[in-house]
């Protein structure tokens, strides 16, 4: 007698090595709110400690608390958090300097990162040497796009998302993607991609991203320097 069937999937254990991080703050996209869509730093190929991000950052006034931003971990968790080895109050902004985290090198929160001025600006930081830099930008003639898609083996044809803060920053919050390869296409027809997984730098023609392992994914993109992120979500 044969028994019932049951139909299930399976599959195959990945190790996803790299650790994600979100900004969150008054001089950046979500404000203080850190579950809001937080943009996600972008990694450095080959060195996984090395994370950084150009981009816009607000100051809405000369205000001593204003321009200011921090790193988390997770959204919707304010531990761990990174910050500067100063408390807040004295907190001044610095183009470079220490990095502190509650809970990995102290049990109170770090103070505050913050720009000078609204701006544009490339934001770096090693999670081993503990050390951060903010310099200017020079973003004059950088092209505005008005629309770009994720395209290629690994997923359908999708339209990312303009963040309205910065009109250099894109983003898909999820997107199912399979193993096969990935390109960013702008509304004028360029196609960027570059050649690692999960993180990297892409350029016009630049080839194709890979993609190893299926999962949900959210992806980010910033046309400024063609740096992308995509984590995957259920690893």
């Amino acid at each position: 007698m044969a028994s019932n069937s049951v139909n299930f999937r399976v599959y195959p254990y990945f190790n996803y090595k790299f650790k994600d991080y979100y900004l969150v703050g008054n001089g950046t996209a979500p404000g203080w709110n850190n579950n809001d869509n937080n943009p996600a730093l972008f990694r450095e190929t080959g060195n996984s400690n090395q994370y950084y991000y150009t981009a816009y950052f607000n100051k809405t006034s000369a205000d001593f608390n204003e321009g200011r931003f921090k790193i988390i971990e997770s959204r919707g968790l304010w531990q761990p958090q990174w910050g500067v080895t100063e408390n807040e109050g004295s907190d001044t902004v610095k183009p470079a300097g220490d990095m502190a985290a509650n809970p990995t090198t102290q049990s109170g929160d770090p103070g505050r990162f913050g720009v000078p001025a609204s701006g544009f600006y490339k934001f770096t930081f090693n999670f081993s040497t503990k050390k951060y830099t903010m310099a200017p930008y020079n973003a004059t003639g950088a092209a505005n796009f008005t629309g770009i898609e994720v395209q290629g083996s690994a997923s359908p044809t999708k339209a990312m998302t303009k963040s309205t803060f910065d009109g250099h920053i894109w983003n898909l919050k999820s997107v199912r993607l399979i193993p096969g390869n990935l390109q960013f296409k702008t509304n004028t027809g360029a196609v960027w991609a570059g050649t690692t997984e999960f993180s990297g730098k892409a350029t016009v023609n630049g080839g194709n991203i890979p993609v190893v392992v299926e999962d949900d994914y959210e992806i980010w993109f910033n046309d400024l320097d063609g740096s992308y992120i995509m984590i995957p979500l259920n690893l």
